[in-house]
């Protein structure tokens, strides 16, 4: 089956019928509205995030600013389980080469330096 693009209860999209071999080429990361305030500066910032929900868990890409002054990307996967893993400091996972969705997945466990598996 070919992967299809719903709107869940939550009011976000997500892809169903999408298997571990499903290429990325077919599925598209979603923007998310995000911000954030820093009151130190007295000024906005602005966050980017973007966002891949299907029924084999989620991918998430974040450009931050971050507390300590500077901006970083940031993937995060979660599994239907509830388990994160985040690879932080500058990995993107839309530019990892990754073909397939498991190999997504794969590369954001590989390259995960915070959370890995929690």
């Amino acid at each position: 089956m070919k992967p299809e693009l719903y709107t869940n209860d939550h009011d976000k999209p997500v892809y169903r019928n999408v298997e571990l071999s499903t290429p990325m080429s077919e599925l598209e990361f979603q923007e998310v509205p995000a911000s954030t305030y820093d009151l130190e500066m007295g000024r906005r910032h602005r966050d980017f995030q973007v966002a891949l929900h299907t029924n084999l868990g989620s991918l998430t890409v974040l450009d931050r600013m971050t507390g300590f002054g500077w901006r970083d990307i940031e993937t995060g996967y979660r599994d239907m389980e509830g388990k994160f893993w985040l690879a932080s400091g500058g990995y993107d996972v839309r530019d990892s080469w990754a073909i397939t969705f498991e190999e997504a997945v794969n590369w954001v466990k590989q390259n995960a330096n915070n959370c890995k598996g929690n």
